[in-house]
């Protein structure tokens, strides 16, 4: 078996009548064995780029990358090109001006709203920090009584499951401790 130089950029080579990928070797010492390849089969690295004749003469040589760079950069910029750099501008200064302000700067060109101790202490007397009400506004009282309703049937089920011998994760745990509350908060809109 004579190696025959590869003829494509794959590395395949014809022999006879047939094409293979010829044997290599690995980084670790051990041969990739010799394998056929189907008739007619190209693979994507040795597909030829389309080329025109009346194009490749139209088309000019390729200078070099930097001369090419100064020319667009001399070219005018449109109208809308200026309006948009000075858009640009304008929101880079907004920015700057917001930061010295000690507001965090907007991603999404809305004005931060000012917040006013007022405002923080009324909230904090009316409803306690952290419950769902305060933040989601007034709540159905049917509907929070089926939400409960639901719990407690998670929780009955899983102190079903626990009493015939299942472990149970941590947060199962904690939530069959929670029963007595949900007992509780049931009877208090149940009135």
């Amino acid at each position: 078996m004579t190696a025959l130089p590869p003829k494509t950029i794959s590395g395949i080579q014809e022999r006879e009548d047939e094409r293979v990928i010829p044997m290599t070797r690995r980084p670790d010492g051990t041969f990739r064995k010799e394998r056929k390849v189907r008739p007619g089969y190209t693979p994507p690295e040795d597909v030829a780029k389309y080329t025109n004749r009346v194009l490749e003469s139209v088309r000019p040589t390729p200078a070099p990358t930097a001369p090419a760079t100064a020319a667009a950069n001399s070219t005018p910029k449109s109208k809308t090109q200026l309006k948009n750099d000075k858009r640009k501008a304008k929101r880079k200064e907004e920015a700057v001006a917001a930061e010295l302000a000690g507001y965090p700067a907007a991603t999404n060109n809305i004005a931060p709203k000012s917040t006013t101790a007022t405002d923080s202490t009324a909230a904090s007397t009316t409803e306690p920090a952290g419950n769902a009400a305060a933040t989601t506004g007034p709540v159905d009282p049917e509907k929070k009584l089926r939400a409960l309703n639901k719990k407690l049937r998670q929780v009955e089920q899983l102190k079903e499951r626990q009493a015939k011998g299942e472990t149970m994760l941590p947060e199962q745990i904690e939530k069959i401790d929670k029963m007595d509350d949900l007992l509780a908060q049931i009877a208090e809109l149940s009135l």
